[in-house]
C-alpha cells in the first residue's frame, strides 16, 4: 500500500469524509489539511520502512497531524519574522535537505512517484523546504540571542548539584566470571550434578585457573569466553546470584550456588562505582545544562508571546 493511500486511510479515519479542507488560519492564512499531509509524509515513510501496518500507522496518524499543526503553526509564524529581517539560506542547504528526504524513500523513482500521488509538484516540495530551512535558521538565531543574556553563577551550580545528587551518583557495578552446571529437577541426577560441582570447587581451592575450568567444563553461554558474564549491575541476575556476589570480595570464589536450572560458582573480578563525582567533577555538566533549560524556557515564553500576538484559529 502506497503512503498516499495510507494517507487517505488515516483521513476518513479522522474526518469521516476525505477532505482537504483548512484545518486552521493564521492572521487570515490558511492551513490546508494537504499541508499537513506533506509534513507527516516522511513519518509516515519511515513507519512503513520499518514493516509497520496500515492500521499501525493509523493509529499513529491522529497524534501526527495535531503535532503536524503546530509545528506548521510556529514554522509559519518564524518565517514570516524571518523574512521581515531578510534572512535567506543558501539553494545548496536546500538541496542538500531535499537529498536526504529522497534517501528515506529507497529510491529517487519512489520519491518522485508518491511525490506525484501527493499532488504535490517538485517546485512546491522545494519551496516547502525553504521555508523550513529559513524558520529554523531563525530560531537558531534567537536561541543565540538568549544564550547571550544568561550567565550561570557559581551559587546556582551548586545548588543544582546538592538538588540533584542522586544525577550523579555512580551505580556499583562488578566483573563477575561463572562456572556453570546445568542440573534436572529429578532428585538424583541432581545430586551427581551437585557431587560434580564440589569436586570441581575443591580443584579451585587448590589452585586450578578459573578460566580453564570454566571453557573446559561450565555449561553456560559465556564457557567460550572463560566464563566471563561481563559486568553486571543490581537486577542484571537472578536474586540468589546477587546476594552472593554482594558478600564476597575482589578476587574472591564463591561457594557452588544452588539455583532451579542447576549450580554456578561466582569469581568476582572487579568493582567499580557506588560512588558520587565531586562537585569539581560535576560543574562541567551542571552549567551547560542550566544553559540550555534557560534558553529552552526563553524561547518558548517569546514564541508563546508570537503566538498571542497572531491571530490563530484551529479547525482540526
Amino acid at each position: 500500500m502506497s503512503i498516499a493511500s495510507i494517507l487517505t486511510i488515516g483521513l476518513l479515519a479522522i474526518n469521516g469524509v476525505l477532505l482537504d479542507g483548512v484545518v486552521a488560519t493564521v492572521d487570515n492564512e490558511p492551513i490546508l489539511m494537504s499541508d499537513l499531509r506533506e509534513e507527516i509524509a516522511p513519518f509516515l515513510a519511515d513507519l512503513q520502512s520499518q514493516g509497520a501496518s496500515a492500521q499501525q500507522i493509523q493509529q499513529e496518524m491522529e497524534k501526527a497531524l495535531q503535532k503536524a499543526l503546530d509545528r506548521y503553526i510556529e514554522r509559519l509564524l518564524l518565517y514570516r519574522k524571518a523574512v521581515n529581517e531578510g534572512l535567506q539560506v543558501d539553494e545548496k542547504e536546500i538541496d542538500e535537505r531535499v537529498n536526504k528526504i529522497k534517501k528515506r524513500y529507497g529510491s529517487p523513482e519512489e520519491f518522485n512517484r508518491l511525490l506525484a500521488e501527493s499532488g504535490e509538484m517538485i517546485s512546491e516540495f522545494r519551496e516547502r523546504i525553504k521555508q523550513q530551512l529559513i524558520a529554523l535558521s531563525y530560531a537558531l538565531k534567537k536561541r543565540k540571542e538568549f544564550e547571550k543574556e544568561i550567565t550561570i553563577s557559581e551559587p546556582d551550580i551548586a545548588k543544582y548539584y546538592n538538588e540533584h545528587i542522586e544525577e550523579f551518583q555512580n551505580p556499583q557495578r562488578t566483573k563477575v566470571r561463572r562456572i556453570f552446571l546445568s542440573a534436572p529437577k529429578e532428585a538424583e541426577e541432581r545430586a551427581k550434578v551437585k557431587e560434580r560441582i564440589l569436586e570441581i570447587f575443591d580443584r579451585l581451592k587448590q589452585g586450578a585457573d578459573f578460566g580453564s575450568i570454566a571453557e573446559n567444563e561450565s555449561q553456560g553461554p559465556e564457557a567460550d569466553k572463560a566464563g566471563l558474564i561481563g559486568w553486571v549491575s543490581q537486577g542484571d541476575l537472578v536474586p540468589e546470584l546477587e546476594q552472593v556476589i554482594e558478600k564476597i570480595s575482589v578476587g574472591e570464589i564463591s561457594e557452588p550456588i544452588e539455583t532451579e536450572w542447576g549450580f554456578h560458582i561466582l569469581k568476582v573480578e572487579e568493582r567499580q562505582g557506588n560512588d558520587k563525582l565531586s562537585y569539581e567533577q560535576a560543574r562541567i555538566f551542571i552549567e551547560p545544562k542550566l544553559k540550555e533549560q534557560y534558553i529552552n524556557e526563553r524561547y518558548q515564553k517569546w514564541l508563546n508571546e508570537i503566538k498571542k500576538g497572531a491571530n490563530i484559529r484551529i479547525f482540526l
